[in-house]
């Protein structure tokens, strides 16, 4: 029997800091771990468009989105069963604005990291890859 598949998108958002360095935007989730955007899809909505809502919602920084990166799939227990979640991480540019966590959505912190920390200060593996998939992305343009 299969578990119904949860379905997320969210983005590896990128800046330049007023300096010219390369900065990336993380936020600091409801569990005080450290992490991308993301979050589910409303019904009928594709990948890219909830990636650009849960952005803008969670953080208050509008970006465009460049290229689908990967898709990650975890198990997730929820309601007294396991699910499969999905994630699909998007590479998207933004302007650099001062990131507005959203507190009512768990959201504590939301800030621009320089890229030579970023990796590190990622709480979770599956997500510190993606990062590292977006750095390379980002170091051959």
């Amino acid at each position: 029997m299969s578990r119904k598949l949860i379905r997320a998108a969210g983005a590896v958002v990128y800046s330049y800091a007023p300096n010219g360095d390369l900065t990336l935007l993380v936020i600091r989730d409801r569990h005080y771990a450290w992490t991308l955007p993301k979050g589910h899809l409303e019904p009928d909505e594709d990948e890219a468009t909830a990636a650009l809502r849960e952005i803008a919602e969670e953080t208050g920084v509008i970006c465009e989105i460049e290229r689908l990166l990967t898709r990650v799939r975890y198990p997730v227990y929820r309601r007294d069963t396991w699910r499969d979640k999905e994630v699909a991480y998007f590479l998207a540019y933004a302007e650099h604005t001062r990131p507005i966590p959203a507190i009512d959505e768990g959201i504590s912190k939301a800030i621009w990291v320089a890229d030579s920390h970023v990796v590190r200060m990622l709480t979770y593996n599956q997500v510190r890859d993606v990062m590292r998939l977006a750095l390379e992305v980002l170091y051959e343009l």
